[in-house]
């Protein structure tokens, strides 16, 4: 519902549409129509579209095609020099000053740019952009143009008459080119005042004061580093020490610091002689006790110390002290070799260093036999001893494995043993995870010895000429071991012991297959030649097994694990109670019986051993698979050969 006086008619809008100045040509560049409402194409432009209006007639004639003038003249300028008259009021020396000016007119748009260089002690306090940029009329309702502006000639910019004197290359080769008058460069007029600054320059010399504090200002900062050192072990309790002088160009004063060396004994004391100027004669009277305090009531700079006097090799006298200058830095040796001419043999450096005193060495004193000899020794070569460091690695993978021999004790020419104990039977264990060694005697009947420990479970004590003890590769059969003044020899091992050293050829040696069958070769070649011939050819028999790799006991992670499953390569171990991984149980090292050396009548029984008929074994191999090669001797060789002969076994070829 309306309601009277309450309504209200709008008039209709008119339509706001501007026009359309920004557009682009056929070549693709952006052109700007003048303002006003019209309907023309976006394309086909034609040359009047173009705004032309501040460009000289050469350029308009110039851009006819369809290049718009701005673009082609882009970053083209005319310069020109000249000047201008001033008028000076109230000055004797000059009336007229003639001020200089740079005229410079851009060809894209038609403008004008005049500036004025900057004069020293000219007095004039605006100098610099004497015209911005715009376009300056020439008086007949246009615009200046480039034909306006001829060498030689006068220009009115604003009523100011500027007189043209020269332009630069580029200018003279456009007007050349556009066939415009350019006239003939002219030099600059002479100014009064320059003629009057230039007599006063040559007449009157300027007093040169020195300033207290030029040398500061030019020097600050620059010290000169020379490195002495104080030799004063001609007085009792004298001793040589090594210091640094600080030189500083600024002010002309000296510092002299401390090197502290190693266990010198000596405080940590920064600095010898604070900085201050050094007299070159120490006053010893007490009206100059100012002086020595440092304080700045110098006087004549002659009675100090300056960088002329400190040379290397030279001394200076430091209150009593005859310091040697014997090296420089890098940039101490370039300023005398620049300032002073100093050559490279005047600043090299001399060699004082000498040969330290030789100290007491601290030998390693014999073990006591109280304790271990390792927890000893931490004793010796630390303050506050420690627990020796084992080895934890090498305590998981080899924990629980023995190798296990029978031994017993022997004599010889430094030791004696009783016939009682000649017949006592022990078992020697060595024990890979930490190294230590133990012995016991297992119980005998009616033998009257009491069994147990013999030597309770210890460090491998130390071998006989030698500074380190026994290890694994020490333990084989026939091997004496002198432990507390007795000698024990190793008898035999047990199954597991003789398993591991064969394989682990490299730590033991006399259990690799290649070294015994070289033992057993050169055993045969030193019997008569019947003998040495016919056992020749029993031994031909199978290639021997390939020795198996050497093992490395400290692998962390070793390829493959010993239960044969391969779950060192798993990224997580498998969560059960035992892992799969996990190593079998351990052999007993106890073997209830210990192998014997053959008897006659188990040779005999050997070679008549059934075999295969495709495949018999000669019975010297018999006997060494079944005894082992560590139990097989030349006297058994010798037992094998009238059996062989007996028996007339034909022993089979190897196949070729």
């Amino acid at each position: 519902m309306e309601l009277p006086a309450y309504t209200f008619c709008h008039p209709p809008e008119k339509p706001r549409r501007k026009s359309q100045t920004l557009n682009f040509s056929e070549e693709g560049f952006p052109v700007v129509r003048p303002l006003g409402w019209s309907r023309q194409p976006l394309v086909n432009d034609t040359q009047e579209n173009y705004d032309n209006s501040g460009a000289c007639y050469a350029c308009v004639k110039q851009s006819t095609g369809p290049t718009p003038a701005w673009l082609k003249f882009d970053r083209q300028v005319l310069r020109f020099y000249g000047f201008f008259k001033e008028q000076v009021d109230e000055r004797v020396e000059e009336n007229t000053r003639f001020r200089k000016c740079t005229i410079y007119f851009y060809l894209a748009d038609g403008m004008i740019h005049i500036g004025e260089p900057a004069q020293r002690n000219s007095g004039i306090y605006f100098q610099g952009v004497f015209l911005k940029k715009q376009k300056v009329p020439n008086g007949r309702g246009g615009f200046l143009e480039p034909k306006d502006f001829q060498l030689g000639r006068d220009i009115t910019i604003y009523s100011h008459t500027f007189h043209i004197v020269g332009c630069d290359v580029f200018t003279k080769r456009y007007l050349m080119k556009q066939r415009l008058p350019v006239g003939d460069e002219e030099p600059w007029p002479n100014e009064p005042l320059e003629e009057y600054r230039a007599h006063y320059r040559t007449s009157i010399k300027p007093h040169q004061k020195e300033y207290a504090l030029r040398q500061f200002l030019d020097l600050d900062g620059k010290v000169l580093r020379f490195f002495c050192v104080w030799d004063d072990r001609a007085v009792p309790y004298g001793e040589r020490r090594p210091y640094v002088l600080h030189y500083f160009l600024g002010d002309d004063t000296i510092e002299i610091l401390e090197l502290h060396e190693r266990n010198s004994g000596r405080m940590n004391f920064p600095m010898l002689i604070k900085r201050q100027r050094i007299s070159k004669e120490t006053p010893h009277d007490l009206l100059s006790q100012k002086k020595i305090c440092g304080e700045k009531d110098y006087g004549p700079k002659d009675v100090y110390y300056r960088d002329t006097d400190l040379h290397v090799g030279s001394y200076i006298r430091v209150f009593d002290r005859d310091l040697l200058l014997h090296d420089v830095d890098e940039f101490t040796r370039n300023y005398y070799r620049t300032k002073y001419g100093y050559t490279e043999d005047m600043l090299a450096a001399i060699d004082v260093q000498e040969d330290g005193p030789e100290f007491a060495r601290m030998e390693i004193p014999e073990h006591n036999g109280i304790g271990s000899e390792a927890d000893s020794l931490m004793n010796c070569i630390m303050l506050v001893p420690k627990a020796p460091q084992k080895d934890f690695i090498k305590f998981i993978y080899k924990d629980g494995k023995i190798l296990t021999f029978t031994c017993r004790m022997v004599e010889d020419h430094t030791h004696k043993v009783h016939p009682v104990d000649k017949t006592r039977m022990m078992v020697f264990q060595y024990f890979l995870s930490d190294d230590t060694i133990q012995v016991f005697e297992p119980p005998a009947r009616n033998s009257g010895c009491v069994s147990g420990k013999y030597i309770q479970r210890i460090a491998a004590p130390r071998a006989p000429g030698t500074q380190r003890p026994y290890n694994a590769g020490d333990c084989y059969m026939d091997q004496k071991l002198y432990l507390f003044d007795r000698i024990f020899e190793l008898m035999e091992a047990d199954e597991w012991t003789l398993k591991w050293m064969e394989e682990d050829p490299a730590t033991f040696p006399l259990a690799n297959y290649e070294f015994v069958a070289n033992k057993i070769k050169a055993a045969i070649r030193g019997l008569p030649a019947t003998q040495s011939a016919e056992l020749s050819k029993s031994i031909r028999g199978p290639d021997p097994p390939a020795s198996p790799p050497p093992r490395n006991p400290c692998n962390p992670m070793p390829p493959v694990s010993p239960c044969g499953n391969k779950c060192a390569e798993m990224a997580t171990p498998p969560l059960s109670s035992k892992r799969p991984c996990s190593p079998p149980d351990p052999i007993s090292q106890s073997p209830p019986s210990w192998p014997k050396s053959p008897s006659a009548s188990q040779l005999v029984a050997l070679t008549h051993f059934p075999f295969s008929r495709s495949f018999l074994l000669p019975p010297f191999f018999v006997c060494v698979f079944h005894f082992g090669f560590h139990l097989v001797t030349v006297t058994h060789i010798l037992t094998l050969l009238p059996l062989i002969s007996n028996c007339k076994l034909k022993l089979p070829r190897k196949p070729q």
